[in-house]
């Protein structure tokens, strides 16, 4: 589900331009896909889904953090802290980062939730959401970077989310609660 306000005006641009050499590219059959080809580079250009990465935290009393999102897409919807993972950084490194960007806290001890696979209008493409839950945090929340707010949330109440994908990994979440309380305790 796409946030309120977005414009498709503001989707990504279908590919024209070699990144590589500059020269105009294609379309050619390969393995029964239609792909990006550069004749003059004479290779096919793999279109990949874009990783984004997740946090999911709760405090003592069990209620899920999420922020009122700043910018687009879902400008002026909650949802879970996140955002692209960087080069030279892996995915759990990444939820800790955008925690830390958007939260004001330091997350510790990350398991992986799960992988959501999702089309995005708005960046006209495909996004894989890597989901984190974290055993704990330090600091105390406070909105920053993307964040014009945040807020705790009981996981049975929870606000209209930003982005459908955020809903399906805190259902995951969710389900695989106690599992991960032990993997929690287990590492410590």
């Amino acid at each position: 589900m796409l946030g309120a306000g977005v414009d498709d005006r503001m989707m990504q641009s279908a590919k024209i331009f070699c990144p590589y050499c500059g020269k105009p590219l294609e379309r050619r059959e390969s393995d029964g896909r239609s792909r990006l080809y550069c004749g003059a580079e004479a290779r096919f250009i793999y279109e990949n889904p874009i990783p984004a990465a997740t946090a999911i935290v709760t405090g003592e009393d069990g209620r899920m953090l999420l922020i009122l999102r700043s910018r687009e897409p879902g400008r002026g919807c909650w949802a879970l802290p996140g955002g692209f993972i960087e080069m030279g950084e892996s995915p759990a490194e990444a939820a800790r980062r955008e925690l830390e960007e958007e939260c004001g806290v330091r997350a510790s001890d990350p398991s992986l939730v799960d992988i959501i696979f999702q089309d995005s209008r708005y960046y006209g493409t495909s996004l894989l959401l890597i989901g984190y839950s974290f055993a704990s945090y330090a600091g105390t929340p406070r909105p920053g970077d993307d964040a014009a707010d945040l807020a705790f949330f009981d996981p049975a109440h929870l606000p209209d989310l930003a982005f459908e994908a955020h809903g399906r990994m805190i259902e995951r979440f969710l389900e695989r609660r106690e599992e991960l309380r032990r993997l929690w305790t287990e590492e410590v």
